[in-house]
């Protein structure tokens, strides 16, 4: 891909975050670009190509491969890695997953079809959380009221919770690197026998 579509497809992600479809020009894309709209025309056809393509660029880092990282770890080390990989996932692709957010928060039309993947991931990641805390509970390492289902949702809920913090900015307090780590204190004394 060029570096000048690749600084077209950058800029009208940022501006389609932080603006939506509706409310983002191919004016203003062209200027943050710095670049003709001309040249955007010769690179997209038409504003919607470009929104599509940014929003399947945004896709692109999207996958959980984490069966190697898990290898060797406990289950409650699981889902603390886990944690951890949810938050180093979205501080590389903070553009990324604003942009999406962004898209849900404004009910933009006829995205099901792109966002189907997000939605299936977030799905695969809350069911392997749902998994490691079924697992804990039959092995006894964690306490027999632990609710697999309800507790992976809670978790999910919490790290966008704190996802969404983040994204406040604002010297909200405290930082969602101290938030994170509290959670993962939480879950060992919500989850383990014994303490």
């Amino acid at each position: 891909m060029s570096s000048t579509r690749e600084k077209i497809l950058s800029s009208a992600t940022k501006l389609f975050a932080a603006h939506g479809y509706a409310n983002t020009s191919l004016a203003q894309v062209a200027k943050e670009a710095q670049v003709s709209k001309a040249l955007i025309f010769w690179h997209f056809a038409n504003k919607d190509e470009l929104f599509r393509t940014a929003l399947k660029s945004s896709l692109e880092p999207y996958s959980i491969n984490v069966v190697e990282l898990l290898s060797g770890l406990d289950e409650l080390g699981q889902i603390r890695k886990l944690v951890d990989l949810y938050y180093d996932f979205v501080s590389q692709n903070v553009y990324s997953v604003r942009f999406l957010l962004s898209l849900v928060v404004r009910e933009e039309k006829n995205l099901d079809d792109l966002l189907d993947r997000t939605t299936e991931l977030y799905r695969i990641y809350c069911n392997l959380l749902a998994d490691i805390l079924q697992t804990g509970r039959e092995k006894k390492l964690f306490r027999a009221s632990v609710n697999s289902q309800a507790d992976a949702a809670l978790i999910m809920a919490t790290l966008n919770g704190i996802l969404v913090q983040g994204f406040l900015g604002g010297g909200i307090q405290p930082e969602p690197r101290l938030l994170l780590e509290q959670l993962k204190i939480s879950l060992g004394e919500r989850l383990l026998r014994g303490t």
